[in-house]
Formats: structure tokens, sequence, C-alpha cells
């Protein structure tokens, strides 16, 4: 657990990153994460036969481990645009992404992290996000018939647009909005503040944070690079922390968390059992998944740390 100021939060790790370089067992992997009493969460794109998701399922359970599934390198591969002007593609979305969302429930997974299309030109954005939200509104619908006693909920993603992923979505601005307004008819969705993308989008980060205030359900940490020269890290890279070209350092993870705590993240309503800071980083050439893991959880913990710090010191003049 990691408190700041007087909010306790829940340390998670994305599974689906850290292993995603390297050959493994996602099965046995997930578990050995599932026995860190450390970890409040672990987030992952599991497809495993029957028995392999019952074992995982019952793993999580009994573990009392939130799990979340995170569908957004799903999407790109199989190039599922829930923002599709074409009426036939935007239904093939529709379908897959409802089945992922069968899937997420049947795991007992308490979110299912998506994220946009592609981005368009700037003229057609406006319709784009029309789309979008039309789509979401019909995905939560299916979330609450799937699982009507205990609902999945959907969390949106937001990347850069001129960078590297180039989504639809987007500015936390309009991300927010677009949250907001599906919430008028559905309440079983947020957005996920990932600071690696704060970052990528060149927007300050605790402004950032605070205009997303009223739908944050879910943060990552993460790092990036800004520098095309550094290929390694360039761009949503999920690069170590320290990496060389990285553009995320222990100051802007403080500037992050704080800016959680301060704008209430926690204090609203949350589909998980604590509100959740995950880990989300990538093994670099060479390194293991657990070393990668380690690491950036050692971050995590010192940023947190230091934020803590920060608020329980006297302001002077109090």
């Amino acid at each position: 657990m990691l408190r700041i100021g007087e909010q306790i939060y829940g340390a998670g790790v994305v599974h689906v990153a850290a292993y995603s370089t390297t050959p493994n067992d996602p099965l046995e992997t997930t578990e050995r994460l599932l026995r860190d009493s450390g970890l409040q969460a672990v987030e992952g794109a599991w497809a495993l036969d029957a028995d392999g998701m019952a074992a995982l399922r019952d793993g999580f359970a009994w573990s009392g481990t939130d799990a979340v599934f995170v569908v957004g390198g799903i999407m790109r591969r199989k190039g599922i645009d829930p923002s599709a002007a074409d009426l036939e593609a935007r239904a093939e979305a529709m379908a897959e992404l409802k089945k992922l969302i069968e899937t997420a429930a049947g795991l007992g997974c308490r979110m299912i992290l998506l994220c946009s299309g592609p981005d368009t030109v700037p003229e057609q954005r406006v319709a784009a996000i029309d789309r979008l939200a039309v789509v979401l509104e019909e995905l939560c619908a299916h979330a609450k018939a799937v699982r009507p006693h205990d609902p999945l909920w959907l969390t949106l993603e937001h990347f850069d647009r001129e960078l590297d992923q180039k989504r639809l979505l987007g500015p936390t601005v309009e991300a927010a909005a677009l949250i907001e307004r599906v919430r008028r008819t559905h309440s079983n969705i947020g957005l996920t503040l990932d600071l690696s993308h704060i970052v990528q989008l060149g927007e300050d980060i605790a402004g950032a944070v605070a205009a997303a205030r009223e739908v944050t359900i879910h943060a990552h940490i993460a790092n990036c690079g800004l520098d095309r020269a550094a290929l390694a890290t360039f761009g949503d890279s999920h690069c170590r922390f320290g990496a060389q070209g990285g553009a995320v350092g222990v100051d802007d993870a403080v500037t992050f968390l704080d800016a959680l705590v301060r704008n209430g993240y926690g204090t609203r309503p949350l589909p998980t059992r604590v509100p959740l800071i995950s880990v989300e980083m990538k093994t670099p050439e060479g390194e293991t998944p657990e070393l990668a893991i380690a690491g950036g959880l050692r971050m995590l913990h010192r940023a947190a740390a230091i934020a803590d710090a920060a608020l329980r010191r006297p302001r002077t003049g109090e």
C-alpha cells in the first residue's frame, strides 16, 4: 500500500507490458505477482484456455488482488477502431469489444482498459468523437448486462496525437469531456491517467490531473521518450526509469502523485478495492521482467514517500 497524505493507494503492475518482450507462461508469471502481498492489482491481456482462465480467476479471488483487463494492444494489433467512419468497421469493432468485455467479466476483472482509434484529420475529429461516444454508451450497457450484480467498468486511456501513438484521444480536457458525456447515461466508465501520456502530450502535469479530476478512476506511472534520435526510448516506449533518453523522472512522478491527491483521486466512486497507481514498463533487452518490475515499483514508492512528506510538511504561515 502507498500512503500519500491522508489517502491510501494500491500499487499495481501492468503484466502485459513487463512480459511483452519475454517468452513466458502468462498464468505462472501472473500467479507469481499475485503472491506478492505488496501488490493490490495486476493488469493484463490474458488469452488462456478454459482451465487456465478458471485458475487465473481463482487466483485473483483468493489473493484479494484486483484484475484489470488491458485491451489497448489488442485493439491496435487487430485494427479495432470504435470511432471508424465506416459503419461495418464500427460494427465489427463493437462486436470484438463486447467479446473482450465478456472475457474480462468472466475473469472477475474490475475494469477493462480501452483506447480510442487512430486520429483523423482535424476537421473530422468532432464527428469521430461523437461516434466513439455512442459506441462507449453501448459497451457500458453491455457490461452491465453481462454482470448486472457487479458491473465491469470501462476505463479509457488517452494518448498523444502527433508524437508516436497518434490516437484520436487526445488532449486530457477532450478525453475528460467525453467521459463526462457518457456518464450522463452510464456510471460505469472513467478515465485512466497515464503520467507518460501527459508528458507526450506536452501538457502541464498538475493541470492535466486537475482537468480530469471528476472522471479519473485509475492511474499509471510510466516513462517515455521525446527525442527521436534515442530510438530505444522514443515515444510510448514504457522504458525503464533512468534509461538514457527517458523523459519522466522522480520529480515528475512526485508532481503527478501530489496532483492526484490534491484533486481527490480515491475520494470518488471507484470499481477497485482501493484507488490504484500501477507501474507500466517494458523489459529492456538483456534484463528480466522481474528486475524491471522491481525497479518501477521502487520508483513509485520513492515518489510516493516524497509526495507524502511534502503534503505533511506544515506550510509557511500555518
